[in-house]
């Protein structure tokens, strides 16, 4: 029964009547509590914006340290690189010298010529031929679809690189250099999330295959019967630009010279 009552007598949400009286002209009090309840949010809101912007400023010139740190390092090595060039072709030209002297150095020495031409480490000039492989332009892709199905893949990837590396090989190239770095026995291409790396080196597209060889045993390489068929293929497949240019002389830097790492077998 008191419910009942009291269901009767308040019939009216109070929210309704509050609103009743606002509109009436009525407002009620504000008291102490509430400005005090009004305060706290507001000061628990600004220092939540502030630390927001705080944090963000702090990302922001943690990334630029980074950066900075990235480029001088970058720089260092650089620097290194080239006083090591320096001092390699010190050292091959004293080489030379001593291996010139008589008619047995003079034999070793050509034999040497051949071991570093092979091995990758000296600097080749002559003919050969250019090829270069890019992703594919958004405002050509082919349905959007990339190889397996997968949407918007159409960048060049690692396999793609072999392919056309291993056709050149192939086709009879004497040396080969993916964006200037030189491909020896022991370079690997091998991808990074969505970066092609040669030599451990990040590369970007366009990537500029060059193969010092006959130019046109090497162009023929890539075409629909020549060992780079299938890379052809793929290029008009998926809509990846691909153009091969003949060059009457070509220069390709020398690459890696550092040993082979052995292992010493224990108790030797």
């Amino acid at each position: 029964m008191a419910l009942l009552v009291d269901v009767a007598r308040d019939a009216e949400d109070p929210a309704y009547a509050e609103m009743a009286a606002l509109r009436g002209g009525r407002r009620r009090p504000v008291t102490a509590g509430g400005l005090v309840v009004v305060l706290l949010v507001g000061l628990a809101l600004g220092g939540a914006a502030a630390a927001l912007r705080a944090g963000r400023d702090d990302r922001v010139a943690v990334r630029a340290s980074l950066l900075e740190e990235v480029r001088e390092r970058t720089a260092e090595v650089e620097g290194l690189e080239r006083e090591s060039a320096r001092l390699g072709q010190e050292v091959a030209a004293a080489q030379d010298r001593v291996l010139a002297r008589d008619a047995r150095g003079q034999a070793q020495a050509a034999r040497l010529a051949e071991v570093e031409l092979a091995a990758g480490t000296v600097a080749v000039t002559g003919p050969g031929v250019v090829v270069t492989l890019d992703d594919r332009p958004e405002d050509t892709a082919t349905g959007g679809l990339g190889r397996g199905g997968a949407v918007g893949d159409g960048r060049v990837q690692d396999r793609d690189l072999q392919e056309l590396v291993n056709a050149l090989w192939a086709a009879g190239a004497e040396a080969v250099a993916v964006n200037g770095q030189r491909l020896t026995a022991r370079t690997a291409i091998r991808s990074a999330g969505e970066a092609v790396l040669v030599d451990f080196r990040p590369l970007s597209p366009p990537y500029d295959v060059t193969a010092v060889g006959e130019p046109g045993a090497l162009a023929r390489a890539l075409t629909a019967d020549g060992p780079g068929a299938r890379i052809v293929d793929y290029a008009a497949l998926y809509g990846l630009p691909l153009e091969v240019r003949r060059q009457d002389e070509v220069r390709l830097p020398a690459g890696s010279d550092e040993p082979l790492a052995t292992t010493v077998p224990e108790g030797s």
